[in-house]
């Protein structure tokens, strides 16, 4: 779902394999996985753990995108 918002709305994220990620778990506290992180400002600003649907995860990051 993340890639086709990312898509439609022409923006690039970064994954990660929490396998692999120990202190990125402990620094925010991930529950579970997949998680979003959201960061504004590089400050974590909400974690989505069930994306739902791809509008509703298009809603959600309306807020994070950025008009150039």
């Amino acid at each position: 779902m993340l890639d086709v918002v990312a898509e439609m709305k022409s923006f690039s994220y970064t994954a990660v394999d929490l396998n692999y990620e120990k202190e990125l778990i402990e620094r925010y506290q991930i529950r579970s996985a997949p998680a979003l992180l959201l960061f504004k400002n590089g400050e974590l600003k909400e974690e989505i753990y069930a994306f739902q649907s791809v509008p509703h995860l298009t809603e959600k990051l309306e807020e994070f995108f950025v008009d150039v």
